[in-house]
């Protein structure tokens, strides 16, 4: 993915100074529009650099945002409901024993 413009969104720390989290919006030559969210390491010799970075298509920004958001479940704007949000919503997360997990993998 080629980056024509960005703008960071925010910057998180990490587990000490030399590591962080950047998510920033990028644009790229093509004019799409993705959230990015980057992995960085700080060395004195070069500066800040990227470790990882994964881009976030923009019907799964919506999605993220309902899964770290649990009380927007409560609205139900259905016009606005993408695909992806859809999934999330009918999907219901279980928690299985380690011997249930098993036996339910083995049929």
């Amino acid at each position: 993915m080629q980056v024509r413009k960005e703008t960071i969104l925010n910057v998180f720390p990490g587990a000490n100074e030399q590591h962080r989290l950047v998510l920033a919006q990028a644009t790229t030559i093509c004019g799409l529009e993705h959230l990015v969210l980057r992995q960085e390491t700080h060395s004195s010799d070069v500066g800040w650099f990227v470790q990882s970075c994964v881009a976030i298509e923009p019907d799964q920004v919506a999605a993220l945002k309902m899964t770290l958001s649990p009380n927007s479940l409560a609205c139900n704007h259905s016009a606005s409901v993408t695909p992806s949000m859809q999934r999330c919503r009918t999907a219901s997360p279980k928690v299985l024993q380690f011997a249930e997990a098993a036996s339910k993998q083995a049929s």
